[in-house]
């Protein structure tokens, strides 16, 4: 099981490593606001172009329309997770004022229940009761790993989860369902007068159709490339690197969201920094040594998914 201690400890050792170096990962802190603007404009575009696509030309782009929205869906999703680590802005007020303006209520989330229980995962990293996103095993003995992946596809939990966020869990206080149901009532009523409600009814449907099914799918995959397989224990132990390129890489893990022990080991590096920061992390003896990195997804000497067909019911 892992500890607080086992967490903090592995990235003291790091961290003291790099200090004997100049603690050159400190530039990698610095924030680059607009960046973010930009990112969150054109996720909101392409999602919207999407939308007009299906509307303008055909009902046949519907399915490309939905994967589409699906991957713009799990990128906002990406940018959402830094504003929960303040790494849009370091001033808390403008960084959560675009977030709660602009992403967590366009995903059915609350910001500040998603930053409680994302620091808990970091924290309490693998610990059954504590990590909130902990997956686990459902089958005992030999299994394949798309077994194991149906299996957290078709959990009923997970699928709630996926389609309505924040809005279905009873740990989400009441204002803050009712700030998103308002943020949505307001957004449907300025696009009804704005576009019409051809476009809005199928803004609607594909938003939601998206939701249910590729970004569930999606999510589920990308959930378990962080940590699914691996032993707890610490960060090292319990955290894997996803360095791969090329259409899976885009469509599983778009705003560099692979890079996910890079970023449990230095948190406050933005997602658009984390290609740099793993690069600086290779150089260091302790993560050469003991950290986990994967460059494919399927196939390959060492594929994320060969790790999935792991035996028994622990993580």
């Amino acid at each position: 099981m892992t500890t607080t201690s086992h967490v903090l400890s592995d990235m003291a050792a790091l961290r003291s490593e790099l200090r004997q170096q100049g603690d050159p990962h400190c530039e990698l802190f610095r924030l680059t606001p607009w960046r973010a603007v930009l990112d969150i404009a054109f996720d909101w575009l392409i999602v919207l172009s999407a939308v007009t696509l299906v509307v303008w030309w055909s009902e046949l782009f519907a399915p490309l329309a939905v994967v589409l929205i699906a991957n713009r869906q799990r990128a906002l999703g990406n940018i959402l997770h830094d504003a929960g680590h303040r790494n849009l802005w370091r001033d808390r007020r403008r960084n959560d004022l675009v977030a709660r303006l602009f992403i967590s209520p366009l995903l059915f989330a609350s910001l500040t229940r998603y930053r409680e229980t994302h620091f808990k995962h970091h924290m309490e990293l693998g610990t059954d009761g504590g990590d909130p996103d902990l997956l686990f095993f459902v089958r005992s003995g030999p299994t394949t790993w798309f077994s194991n992946y149906l299996d957290q596809v078709f959990s009923l939990s997970a699928w709630l989860s996926s389609m309505g966020g924040h809005l279905f869990s009873r740990q989400v206080r009441a204002a803050s369902q009712l700030y998103i149901l308002g943020w949505w009532v307001g957004a449907v009523a300025l696009m009804w007068v704005v576009a019409g409600p051809d476009y809005t009814i199928t803004f609607l449907v594909l938003w939601l159709l998206a939701r249910a099914t590729a970004f569930h799918v999606i999510t589920t995959f990308r959930e378990m490339c962080d940590h699914f397989g691996l032993l707890p224990g610490g960060v090292f132990t319990f955290t894997r690197d996803m360095v791969c390129h090329g259409v899976w890489r885009w469509l599983i893990h778009p705003r560099n969201n692979g890079y996910h022990l890079t970023h449990h080991l230095l948190p406050a590096v933005p997602y658009y920094r984390l290609p740099e920061a793993h690069r600086l992390l290779k150089g260091q003896e302790i993560f050469r040594d003991r950290g986990k990195v994967c460059s494919a997804y399927f196939t390959g000497t060492d594929p994320v998914t060969g790790a999935w067909q792991a035996q028994g019911q622990v993580p």
